[in-house]
């Protein structure tokens, strides 16, 4: 589990170097996709440490404010901007939720 917690760490890092490149080339809306996915691989990688593995995005929004929010663990507004970043990446993809 410790190599997956640290693959999906290193995929964090990365999203996070893509977004600011893409970001700087002006490219918004792609760097908004990859800042999410930063997002994403980071709470994947907490939800791992307690056996929690999710393949839908939905899920692992809902599972990181169920065992991670709800229980005082981390703070309701981290939880939003996870929301937040989850649907404007979708906008951004041109897909709705």
């Amino acid at each position: 589990m410790k190599e997956e917690i640290d693959a999906l760490l290193k995929m964090a890092v990365d999203s996070i170097r893509g977004a600011r490149l893409l970001f700087d080339d002006e490219l918004y809306g792609f760097s908004v996709s990859r800042a999410y996915y930063a997002m994403f691989y980071l709470v994947s990688a907490i939800l791992l440490t307690k056996d929690l593995n999710f393949s839908k995005h939905q899920a692992v929004v809902a599972a990181f404010g169920q065992h991670f929010v709800k229980t005082g663990i981390f703070n309701h507004n981290l939880h939003q901007y996870l929301v937040e970043a989850f649907e404007q990446r979708q906008i951004g993809d041109g897909r709705d939720h």
